[in-house]
C-alpha cells in the first residue's frame, strides 16, 4: 500500500517523498489491524495502525526523522485534507495531468539535447527519482491536488501576501558573501550534431557506426563540411534546420550524463570552440560533434549571468530564491490554516 504524504512533503520541501517500503508487521504492544485514529468530513476513515508502521519506516528509510504521533498527526492532516478537496470539487483529471507530464517530458528532453524513446524516458526516470513512470505521474497527480485545492481556498491572501514581498540589495549582497563558492559555473560548450539513433538489430547499428566513421573522415579531409554532413546525415530532425545546434552542455549536467552517458559528456565538454569529434556513441546512438563555444570553469560575480544561455543574473537569481523561500514559508502557513480549518469542520479521533 502507497500512503497519501502530501501535507508533511509539502512542508518539508513542496514536492513528494516517493518511495515505498516494506512495513513492519507490528509496534511495539499496539494492534496493527486496531485503529490508530478515525477521520470523517465525508466519510469516516480509520487510520491502522500498521498504516502508520508502513508511513513511518517509509519516512526514515528516505531519511526523515519522525516521531510516531508525528506520523499519525501528518496522515490525519492528508486524509481530512484529501476529503476536503472531494467534498469542494477539487479533482486531478488525465488531462491535466498528461499535459503537466508532457512539459516535464519536453524540458528533460532539452536538458538531455535529444529528444527520446518512451523506454529512454522511464528509464532516465528511475535513475533520476527512484521511481517507475507511474509512481512518479501519481505523485505529480498529488503535488497538482495541493496546489488546485490551496489556490482555490487560500490563493487570494497566499497573492496578496506574496505580492508584498521584498528582498533589499543588502540582504542579497549578504548571501551571495556568504556563498560565493556555490556560484560556480562548470566548464561548458555549445555543441552541434550529426545524430543517428540506436536501431533495434546489431546490423544496422553496425551499418550505422561505419557510416559516421566514414562521415567524420571526410569531414576531417575537408571532402564535405560539417553543416553539409547535418542535413546529409543526421536523423534528429529538431536540429537538422538549424545546423545541429543542441544548445549548450555543461560538465555537470546530471540529467546530461544519465541521458548520454559520462564517456560522452566527458568527451564533448573538453572540445575547443571549432573541433569536430569522430564518431562518438553516446547511450542514445551515435554522433560527430562540433564545438562553437567553450567556456572554462570560473567563480561567477553578482552580475555575472547564471549560464551562457541566459540572461538572468546571479543577483536576480539570488533575489528571486530569496523570495520564493518567503513564498513557501506564506503557502505552508496557509496550508496549516486550511487544515485547522478542515478539521473543525471533521469529526478527528486520536487513540
Amino acid at each position: 500500500m502507497k500512503n497519501k504524504r502530501i501535507i508533511l512533503t509539502l512542508i518539508l520541501a513542496f514536492t513528494l517523498l516517493c518511495s515505498s517500503f516494506a512495513a513492519p508487521l507490528t509496534s511495539g504492544s499496539t494492534l496493527v489491524g486496531a485503529p490508530a485514529a478515525t477521520v470523517n468530513l465525508i466519510r469516516n476513515k480509520a487510520i491502522t495502525n500498521a498504516e502508520v508502521d508502513e508511513t513511518m519506516a517509509e519516512y526514515q528509510a528516505a531519511g526523515v526523522n519522525i516521531g510516531r504521533d508525528e506520523i499519525i498527526n501528518v496522515m490525519v492532516n492528508d486524509e481530512v485534507f484529501l476529503q476536503g478537496a472531494e467534498r469542494d470539487g477539487v479533482v486531478i483529471n488525465d488531462q491535466m495531468l498528461d499535459q503537466v507530464m508532457a512539459q516535464q517530458r519536453a524540458t528533460i528532453e532539452a536538458q538531455v539535447g535529444q529528444s527520446l524513446t518512451d523506454d529512454q524516458y522511464e528509464e532516465l526516470l528511475m535513475s533520476q527519482t527512484g521511481l517507475t513512470y507511474e509512481e512518479y505521474r501519481e505523485d505529480i497527480r498529488e503535488q497538482l491536488l495541493v496546489n488546485q485545492y490551496l489556490s482555490m481556498k487560500k490563493g487570494t491572501l497566499i497573492q496578496q501576501q506574496v505580492a508584498n514581498i521584498q528582498i533589499p540589495n543588502d540582504t542579497i549582497e549578504t548571501f551571495y558573501r556568504r556563498n560565493k563558492q556555490s556560484f560556480y559555473s562548470p566548464e561548458n560548450v555549445r555543441l552541434a550534431h550529426i545524430f543517428i539513433p540506436f536501431a533495434e538489430d546489431d546490423a544496422t547499428n553496425d551499418e550505422n557506426a561505419a557510416l559516421l566513421i566514414d562521415v567524420a573522415e571526410k569531414i576531417k579531409t575537408g571532402q564535405i563540411t560539417f553543416e553539409q554532413a547535418v542535413q546529409d546525415y543526421s536523423r534528429d530532425e529538431g536540429s537538422k534546420s538549424i545546423g545541429g545546434d543542441i544548445g549548450w552542455l555543461t560538465l555537470d549536467n546530471t540529467t546530461a550524463r544519465a541521458g548520454l552517458g559520462d564517456y560522452f559528456v566527458d568527451t564533448v565538454v573538453a572540445m575547443r570552440p571549432g573541433e569536430v569529434s569522430s564518431m562518438l556513441e553516446s547511450n542514445l546512438g551515435y554522433h560527430i560533434v562540433k564545438v562553437s563555444v567553450h567556456n572554462d570553469g570560473k567563480i561567477l560575480e553578482l552580475d555575472d549571468t547564471v549560464s551562457p544561455e541566459d540572461t538572468l543574473t546571479v543577483r536576480e537569481y539570488i533575489r528571486q530564491a530569496l523570495a520564493q523561500q518567503e513564498a513557501n514559508a506564506i503557502m505552508t502557513s496557509a496550508l496549516n490554516d486550511l487544515i485547522e480549518e478542515l478539521k473543525s469542520e471533521a469529526r478527528v479521533r486520536i487513540y
